[in-house]
């Protein structure tokens, strides 16, 4: 008996009963709970609550760091751009300075040439100006097509152009260079009337105008005009002689190239004198009769190599 008593005595100190009891009707239900199993369920609840807590704790934390290094990476992005962005700017502004420069240039090298063009006589041309300016067109920049395309894209434009125009200037030097040869080829070849006049005798055979019976060959023109009208040089050259010779009475003879020379006959006084360099067009002398002359006119003689030829084809 006592030990019954014992047991039930241990049992209402180490269990609880759990009554459910239904609102309105239906039959109560009684559950018996150890002791043990309500300590588990609160521990439970409390770690349960507990972890929460940690792990909502550290999700804050995680947040506030993810956030600041966030912030951290995107300032530095704005810092890159930004710099990225000045240095494009620079970039740009001295391509732009470099291009103005270079389309003068090429301006320039384009109106020299034409020039020289003209001066020879030539069209066409190897480089077009308009082409050179279309392929050095500024780029328009913009953020979203990047930066460095843009100034990449500025740079190959300069480039180009300064190709074009160093092309353009190799040209453009070749052709100085054939315009001053040949200059200077028209300058030294007899082109011009001695003076304008009558031609009282042309190149080839003639009767003796002093009213022989024989014929003779006259190896020049014989261009009339007043008396003392100035006499010019037909070509740039050098005075080879200057004074009396023989039957060319007054007489100047000039040599030009390529063994090209012209004689002058017949002046009643000279210009120059021997071993000085005239220009074309330059008067050497005035018209005379001296020598063997019937009257007042110049002897134009044309010789290549010590050989007359027909002067009428150097005449303009």
């Amino acid at each position: 008996m006592a030990t019954k008593t014992s047991v039930e005595k241990k049992s209402k100190r180490t269990c609880y009963s759990v009554v459910i009891v239904p609102q309105y009707e239906g039959r109560a239900h009684q559950f018996k709970v150890s002791r043990f199993v309500i300590y588990s369920v609160i521990t439970a609840i409390v770690l349960f609550v507990s972890s929460f807590a940690v792990v909502l704790t550290q999700n804050v934390r995680l947040r506030n760091t993810v956030a600041q290094y966030t912030g951290m990476g995107l300032d530095q992005v704005v810092r890159l751009q930004s710099a990225q962005l000045d240095a494009a700017n620079e970039t740009i502004s001295n391509n732009n300075t470099e291009l103005a420069a270079l389309r003068k240039y090429v301006a320039y090298l384009g109106t020299l040439d034409a020039t020289v063009r003209k001066t020879l006589g030539v069209g066409g041309s190897s480089v077009s100006l308009a082409s050179i300016l279309k392929s050095s067109a500024t780029p328009t920049l913009s953020v979203s097509r990047g930066l460095a395309a843009g100034a990449t894209q500025l740079s190959t434009s300069t480039a180009v152009v300064q190709q074009e125009a160093q092309a353009r200037e190799k040209n453009l030097i070749i052709l100085q260079d054939a315009a001053s040869k040949y200059n200077t080829m028209l300058a030294e070849t007899p082109s011009l009337w001695p003076l304008y006049g009558l031609i009282t005798s042309d190149y080839g055979w003639r009767s003796d105008p002093f009213g022989g019976s024989g014929s003779e060959f006259h190896d020049g023109v014989d261009i009339a005009a007043p008396y003392g009208t100035a006499i010019r040089a037909t070509a740039e050259g050098k005075v080879e002689q200057s004074g009396w010779n023989g039957s060319y009475g007054i007489s100047v003879t000039l040599y030009h190239r390529d063994g090209i020379e012209t004689l002058y006959g017949h002046m009643c006084r000279t210009a120059v004198s021997a071993g000085q360099t005239v220009k074309k067009g330059q008067v050497i002398g005035y018209e005379g009769s001296t020598g063997r002359a019937t009257g007042p006119h110049v002897h134009y003689e044309v010789m290549i190599h010590g050989s007359s030829v027909n002067p009428m084809t150097y005449l303009d």
